[in-house]
Order: C-alpha cells, then structure tokens, then sequence
C-alpha cells in the first residue's frame, strides 16, 4: 500500500455498531483501491493499471445518478465500491475510483480538471469518434487537451512520486467508450485495438432501443445477444476491461458468467426504492402480525 502524504483515512465505519442496525460491514476489497489512490486528495487513481487486471480481479461499482447531494456522495464513496460510476449524461450535477460518464464530447474537460480517474463517453459507434475521445483526453503528442493551470496548484499537490510530473498523474486516468447501437458493435474489435482506450461499456438499454426493441424483450433477441457479445467478445481480445450496468446485484453472476469485469451492482435510486420498500413491508409484517396477536387474544 503506498504511502500518502495526507495519511491514510478511517475505515469505512463501526461494523459492530453499524451490524446493530442490519448494516453488513464492507468486504474487502481484491486488491484494495487504496493501492491505485494518488498521492493527493486531488490526484486521480491510477485506474489504467486497475482496469488492466480486471479480467483476473473483476471490480464491483455502482451507479450514482438520481441524487445528486454532498451528503449522498459522502455515503456511497464510503460504501467499499471499487469505482462509482457518476453518471453526468443523464444527471445534472477517499477509497473510491470516481468514473464520470459525460452527456457528449467537450464536456470531459470539466471531469477532468475536477479529479475524475476515468471518463466514459456514450455513443460511440465509429474509430474516428473514438480518436476525437481520444484526442480530447490525452496531452500532446498523443492527443490534443489543453493544460489546465489551475486543475492542480502548482507546487502545492501537483507532485508525482519519483519526481514525476504533473503529467504523469493526468497520464493515469481512464477512456472507456460507450457502445449503444448495431454499428459500434460491429466495429467493437477496432475500437478495443485503440491503445489508448481503456475499456469498452455495454449500453444495454439504448442498444435496445436502436434496434427497436424494448427492455422485456432485449434478452431474447438475437440482434441484441450478438450485439453485447460482439463487445464483450472484442475487449477480451484485446485486454481491455469491460462494464455493463446491472439494475440489481442479481445480475452480477450473469455478467460475470458473460466476460464482464468492471460489474455495476444496481444504482442510488434503485437501492432508494428497495430499501424504503422493504422497511415499509417489513413494518406492515410486523403491524398486521401485531393486529392479529391482539385479535386472538380479545376472543
């Protein structure tokens, strides 16, 4: 584990406080994401090197997308998530790898200067989007991003170990693309072979819907099927690291089973419903168990 000039931080919470309540203490994390943590509150995690060995060390997120409040953040980016997938496309808004999947193109540079470890970029069907992605990210000569003066303060958290540069820490954060229709799936091999990506994202439900297809009947289509595994299949290929978003934990064994290794295990507003709806029938069992106890005994 590396050492850290601002130390290391506090465990997750009080297990055996919080076991009082029905809260599970977290599972250890394999490797803990503590090793890939910058050596700067303000430095991204080395994710490149995390994603690389996903296919042997599968990661578990999940999505933070409907709640978009400090205090929220505060609770799921102490969860024990590998990563959380911030979702910015569809949301305006310590030990955790921060993703943010940005609505388009351009508007990266604010997830960038802000911290992200990783950006995830929707709808990518083509090699030449990909490198204008691609080009977006990474400091000349590879790419074409402008340096950012005041993303890090020079002098102050800007340091690198070893005497690295600046660039160097910005060097470790992650492009993942978004497949979400036919074409991107069938050109998946080419935009897995980019150097420069990372990993490639399923987008299971838009996928769906550019082939007409609604989210019951996805799973049974052919199109669909071949589609997902056309990607899957491409970042297996090329090492490279694959997600597709679960609406349940249920669904992580599946994924797991399909090639999947960066598994998102449901999302804030999922986890929300569930939550609230299981207090609530459990507290109807208890009531209407209750109503019943006081039946039997007035007879």
């Amino acid at each position: 584990m590396p050492n850290h000039s601002f130390g290391s931080p506090p465990p997750f919470g009080d297990a055996s406080f919080a076991t009082m309540f029905g809260i599970p203490a977290a599972p250890a994390q394999d490797p803990p994401m503590l090793n890939y943590r910058g050596h700067a509150l303000h430095h991204t995690f080395d994710l490149r090197s995390r994603m690389k060995i996903s296919r042997e060390k599968p990661m578990i997120g999940t999505f933070f997308a409907a709640f978009p409040h400090p205090a929220l953040a505060r609770m799921v980016g102490q969860a024990g998530y590998d990563y959380v997938l911030l979702d910015w496309e569809h949301t305006p808004f310590s030990r955790t790898a921060v993703v943010v999947r940005v609505p388009v193109l351009d508007h990266q540079y604010a997830a960038w200067d802000a911290g992200a470890s990783g950006i995830i970029f929707p709808h990518i069907s083509t090699v030449e989007q990909a490198q204008q992605a691609i080009e977006a990210c990474r400091f000349p000569p590879v790419g074409k991003r402008s340096g950012p003066p005041n993303a890090m303060q020079f002098g102050y958290n800007d340091g690198a170990p070893n005497g690295g540069s600046v660039f160097e820490i910005w060097g470790k954060a992650a492009i993942i693309l978004q497949i979400e229709d036919e074409e991107g799936a069938k050109n998946a091999d080419a935009l897995a072979a980019l150097e420069e990506v990372d990993g490639l994202m399923v987008g299971p439900g838009d996928l769906a819907l550019s082939l007409g297809l609604s989210f019951g009947n996805m799973a049974q289509d052919e199109r669909w099927l071949s589609s997902v595994g056309n990607i899957l299949t491409a970042a297996q290929k090329h090492n490279k690291a694959s997600l597709m978003p679960g609406m349940t934990s249920h669904q992580i064994g599946a994924n797991l089973q399909n090639g999947v290794t960066m598994l998102c295990a449901s999302n804030d507003s999922m986890i929300m419903a569930i939550g609230l709806r299981k207090e609530l029938v459990s507290a109807h069992e208890q009531l209407d168990s209750w109503k019943k106890e006081k039946q039997t005994a007035s007879k």
